[in-house]
């Protein structure tokens, strides 16, 4: 269990920043608008979500300006994504306590990306990307992943219902095809 989430305080910007710096495999990846979730299970015979941690913290302010400055406690949820048992995805999610109201509360290893895109109340902002350069960062994603020493790209978007926001944050295992 990681101690604290891995920092998600880099560089974003959007796809044609690193579209020739990220590996063309996980390009469609990078620019998917719709669900994450049903783009993994469609590309795999086996999909799972493994929970990382769950816990109440005090975003970051990097995180606060993007759910509301006003925000005092979130939920930060992390899991990993597998596809035919390997971990594709590392997703970092911070949800506002408000959004637990919208069906958001106690996932468990249920992926959130099914509740947000089956609920039509959910309205996803701009999708941002950038690449992990923070040398902890990247360490705790390496081992995560079971991998070293390769390039770790994300993307990020807020969704919002009402006054109820979820920051949903995805970073890829490149070495996967």
């Amino acid at each position: 269990m990681l101690k604290y989430p891995i920092s998600l305080d880099f560089n974003w910007g959007s796809f044609e920043q690193v579209a020739d710096k990220a590996p063309e495999n996980i390009h469609d990846r990078l620019l998917e608008q719709g669900s994450l979730t049903a783009l993994l299970k469609s590309q795999s015979s086996s999909f799972r979500v493994k929970v990382i941690n769950e816990q109440h913290l005090t975003p970051p302010a990097y995180i606060c300006r993007l759910l509301g400055d006003a925000m005092e406690t979130a939920i930060c949820r992390e899991v990993l994504l597998y596809c035919d048992d390997k971990p594709h995805v590392y997703a970092q999610s911070w949800i506002s306590l408000e959004a637990n109201q919208y069906g958001l509360k106690n996932l468990g290893e249920n992926p959130l990306g099914d509740k947000l895109f089956q609920q039509s109340s959910w309205q996803r902002g701009d999708l941002e990307v950038g690449c992990v350069e923070d040398a902890d960062a990247q360490l705790k994603l390496w081992q995560l992943f079971g991998v070293t020493d390769i390039p770790v790209f994300a993307r990020r978007s807020v969704f919002t219902n009402h006054s109820a926001k979820v920051l949903v944050c995805e970073m890829f295992n490149s070495e996967i095809e």
